[in-house]
């Protein structure tokens, strides 16, 4: 553990995920403080806590759920669900075409965050999973999302990206990137990020033209040789336009 955190804090975010994630007696406080390897004194107090600020909820068979007095703090993400019901079938329709998992990601700070995946329909295919974080010098998203920074804040980045991130790379590559997404609207991370498998992404654009979110198709190396990463350039622009048009309203 961190010596900079707080480790009741961590133990009622312990809590507060399990009644999120359980069902039934699950809930209850003993079963909790059983599953979590907590006092039964500690996570009553904290489930007393969050009951106080509406987060918790307890059912009259003394089992506990999420409360709606949460909503409030969840209210910056709605744009983000917004954004995945817009876009949910064409990304559907684009892992059908090329085969490959498609991704939406969008950046908090220096992070690309994974927001919404649809699975290739391949039996055997690259994982993602929803809300996994990255670096923006790594991979061809991050790129995408780095595109609409100065380039004294791309620069401040990079210069601040942590050293696992150069193990397969340099900032050469990233420059690289931005120059082939200048240049054909897509760029690609061809094991940069990780050598056993690739991606490809385009920007997507709100009303206003600005990037919201990077859309990404992953997988296998093998993928992505040349005559399959024509088709799946092909297959990527013309969903990122069909996404643009939906994101404006046309």
């Amino acid at each position: 553990m961190s010596a900079h955190t707080v480790p009741i804090l961590k133990k009622a975010i312990a809590v507060l995920r399990a009644v999120a994630d359980g069902k039934g007696d699950a809930t209850t406080t003993k079963a909790l403080a059983q599953t979590l390897g907590l006092p039964h004194s500690s996570t009553y107090r904290i489930l007393q806590t969050f009951l106080a600020e509406d987060w918790v909820r307890a059912t009259a068979a003394g089992q506990h759920e999420i409360s709606f007095g949460l909503l409030p703090l969840l209210q910056p993400l709605s744009r983000h669900e917004l954004l995945i019901e817009t876009v949910r079938e064409p990304l559907r329709q684009l892992a059908r075409d090329t085969g490959l998992t498609a991704k939406i990601s969008v950046r908090q700070g220096d992070s690309a965050i994974t927001i919404f995946r649809v699975e290739s329909p391949r039996a055997t295919s690259v994982n993602v999973k929803i809300g996994a974080a990255f670096h923006l010098v790594l991979g061809s998203s991050g790129t995408v999302l780095m595109s609409t920074l100065s380039a004294a804040e791309r620069d401040a980045i990079i210069a601040a990206a942590p050293a696992d991130c150069w193990q397969n790379q340099k900032p050469a590559d990233i420059a690289t990137r931005l120059r082939e997404l200048t240049r054909n609207g897509r760029c690609s991370d061809l094991g940069h990020y990780r050598t056993d498998h690739s991606a490809m992404s385009a920007p997507l654009r709100d009303r206003a033209g600005n990037i919201v979110a990077a859309l990404t198709l992953i997988g296998f190396p093998q993928d992505f040789e040349p005559t399959p990463r024509k088709l799946a350039s092909r297959h990527l622009l013309a969903c990122a336009e069909t996404c643009n048009r939906l994101l404006r309203g046309n």
